[in-house]
């Protein structure tokens, strides 16, 4: 067994706990953009697409070249129906090319 107070033993703690505090940094900054978009004003938004209930709205990204979005809508159908075809898989490929990666968050504790 190692000794904990081995300067290894140190370097290991500190490792972990550097990696923690990312991810708490990382969380926060996460958490901060979140709010951030969810505070755009309505005008610097542009309708990008609009069918029966569900509207697609889209703004240049400040961040990186490309652009955000959201969307309202309201769909009779089972929920994971609609997921599936918002998460990457077969059924979103049919409408989105670009997409690689996606996750859906509830509430910001989840991050």
């Amino acid at each position: 067994m190692a000794d904990p107070e081995s300067p290894w033993s140190q370097i290991g703690r500190n490792i972990k706990l550097e990696g923690l505090s990312d991810v708490a940094s990382i969380s926060t900054k996460l958490q901060n953009t979140l709010i951030q978009y969810h505070s755009i004003e309505e005008d610097e938004w542009r309708v990008a697409k609009k069918v029966k209930d569900v509207t697609v709205w889209r703004k240049p990204s400040e961040e990186f070249n490309g652009y955000l979005y959201k969307a309202q809508g309201v769909m009779d159908d089972v929920v994971n129906n609609v997921i599936d075809h918002i998460r990457p898989g077969p059924w979103r490929l049919d409408w989105d090319r670009l997409m690689t990666s996606l996750d859906v968050l509830e509430h910001f504790e989840e991050v």
